[in-house]
């Protein structure tokens, strides 16, 4: 995977600061998808884009991930950890083209959400509803319903809860980094909960930590040295570190 150089590091963080979520994460997993557009990763299954942004975390901070939720029943906060290299092993289980589901007389062709979903179900109103984005959601991802004893087609909306319950399991399984959950209890109240894991904020994060720091460089090593900010980051990492090391007197 290629590493981002300091300058497109602060390309990222300045034209993603005010995207939205879902079309962040696209750029970020762009910058390293190999050519491989935002366009073009966002009708491809969530899973593909998850894995690339947990390669971009590994390059950008190493494999191990610390985060914070707060306890729904205390309020209290819980820590937990995770690797992406555990994460990354279930990409091999992404389908990019799933069966058909057969369940209580229903033939359904279905395909795994993707990016592009998200962002059109966004724009939708009523979207921020759970139910309500879940429905659309599943309509967008339905692409055909048959049933067997041949009557008018069945849209996605008209499945029994059955059927739809026996989807969401599928397209759970076909695709298990589209939405990961981390099972936890909480140390004070004892209570069992689950939540959700955002790759895109980690790889998020680490940018603009890496963003502020670049500006901190630039800002001492052309005071000291006059140089302009393609000179600074025309630097390797290191040398630049020397250099630092230099202007703030650690390096006789």
């Amino acid at each position: 995977m290629r590493i981002l150089p300091a300058g497109e590091v602060l390309r990222l963080w300045e034209e993603c600061q005010d995207a939205s979520p879902d079309g962040r994460a696209l750029a970020l997993a762009a910058a390293v998808g190999g050519g491989i557009g935002s366009a073009e990763l966002a009708d491809r299954p969530v899973g593909r884009v998850t894995a690339l942004l947990l390669r971009l975390r590994t390059a950008l901070a190493g494999p191990e991930m610390s985060a914070a939720v707060t306890c729904p029943d205390c309020g209290q906060t819980v820590e937990f950890q995770a690797g992406t290299g555990p994460l990354l092993a279930l990409e091999d289980k992404v389908v990019d083209s799933p069966p058909p589901l057969l369940h209580g007389g229903h033939d359904v062709t279905w395909r795994s959400p993707s990016y592009g979903d998200l962002l059109a179900i966004a724009e939708q109103p009523g979207a921020a509803d759970p139910d309500r984005g879940a429905a659309l959601l599943l309509d967008r991802c339905v692409l055909r319903v048959r049933h067997e004893e041949g009557t008018a087609p069945v849209t996605a909306a008209d499945l029994p809860e059955a059927v739809r319950e026996a989807l969401s399991e599928a397209m759970s399984t076909a695709d298990p980094l589209a939405d990961v959950l981390v099972d936890l209890r909480c140390p004070d109240c004892g209570s069992e909960f689950t939540a959700g894991f955002d790759a895109a904020a980690f790889v998020w994060a680490e940018v603009e930590s890496r963003a502020r720091h670049l500006l901190l460089d630039i800002d001492a090593l052309a005071r000291s040295y006059g140089w302009s900010e393609s000179d600074v980051l025309a630097l390797s990492e290191p040398r630049r570190a020397a250099y630092l090391r230099i202007v703030t007197g650690e390096l006789p």
